[in-house]
């Protein structure tokens, strides 16, 4: 009896063993992976042990993926060019250091593309964490000659990926010895079951730019911004220097996309960053090749800049400014 006990000991002892050992092997775990993606592209994939999973192309260092809770965050148009040129139709593209298609006095060049050159450039993967991702992009022969932007910087991408989160954060450094006030944003296209039910919250009270009528209006504090057609406004900052969050809903308000934090400083002292929200609406998405035709009835943007000509800052020589979102979905 005794050496039947034994066994039975020495038995259970290796089942445990064994169960621990399945357990530990088959435990998910956080990890970031290099590979190919559309169009042979270099892609990074952040994929937590939640199950969350994001994707960032290094052409433009374009975040083309963010699910959890087995839901698409973000929206990218089928017709989107994976070619290694064109910019990334949808995501989240970064533009730098021009937003419009014409330049402002402060940019003291002279027209340069829409949107700049960083959502068309090659990044580099300078480090990744457990489950997060460093991209760099500095000046060159190609942003000095070909797109005329004779100042030196670095820019720095960090991408993070949590359970019920993702952080994207953009930090400029001016390496030129004279001051320069870039342009930047962070082009968020969120998917959405019909734009026509949904809404954000959180610009209350501030000024907008219509850039449809080149008019200047001020949000109601109590009405949030709905979608009945085209729809391109510039929200400032406003005279808060503190991070703002916004909230996107579908349904009439009912149901939550995502709550957005948006945040900018400058050497570590916060300012309040301008807010864009966009939806191109029928005619101008058929108008653009890379757009589904009728794309726009299921995403809109809103995009977290520094854009105002007359109240975003100046970045002294090796200065440093950062504009970034944290993007929450419900749980």
């Amino acid at each position: 009896e005794t050496m039947v006990a034994a066994a039975s000991a020495v038995a259970a002892v290796a089942v445990a063993y064994l169960l621990l050992t399945h357990r530990k092997k088959t435990k998910k775990v956080s990890e970031v992976v290099k590979g190919v993606g559309k169009g042979g592209q270099d892609v990074v994939t952040l994929k937590h042990a939640s199950g969350a999973i994001c994707e960032v192309y290094l052409h433009g260092a374009t975040v083309t993926r963010y699910a959890t809770g087995g839901r698409e965050v973000l929206w990218v148009s089928k017709s989107a060019v994976f070619d290694g040129k064109k910019a990334i139709r949808g995501g989240i593209p970064l533009v730098y250091p021009q937003f419009g298609p014409k330049a402002d006095a402060r940019l003291g060049v002279s027209a340069m593309k829409q949107h700049g050159f960083a959502r068309v450039s090659k990044w580099e993967l300078r480090q990744t964490g457990d489950c997060s991702a460093t991209f760099v992009l500095r000046a060159s022969d190609a942003t000095r000659q070909t797109w005329g932007w004779p100042h030196d910087f670095e820019l720095r991408y960090d991408v993070t990926l949590a359970a019920t989160s993702l952080r994207t954060a953009l930090t400029i450094k001016n390496l030129s010895d004279e001051p320069v006030a870039p342009q930047a944003l962070l082009h968020t296209y969120y998917a959405t079951p019909a734009v026509a039910d949904t809404s954000v919250d959180g610009l209350g009270a501030h000024t907008f730019l219509d850039q449809l009528t080149a008019s200047t209006r001020v949000q109601r504090d109590d009405v949030p911004i709905t979608f009945s057609g085209e729809l391109d406004r510039i929200y400032d900052g406003g005279a808060l220097n503190a991070p703002k969050t916004l909230a996107v809903s579908s349904e009439k308000g009912t149901s939550p996309v995502a709550s957005v934090l948006v945040e900018a400083s400058l050497r570590g002292e916060p300012f309040a960053p301008d807010v864009v929200v966009w939806n191109p609406h029928v005619a101008k998405a058929k108008a653009m090749g890379d757009f589904d035709d009728d794309g726009w009835k299921e995403m809109l943007c809103v995009e977290p800049g520094i854009l105002n000509e007359r109240t975003r800052p100046s970045l002294p020589k090796n200065a440093t400014m950062v504009l970034a979102q944290t993007i929450t979905p419900p749980l």
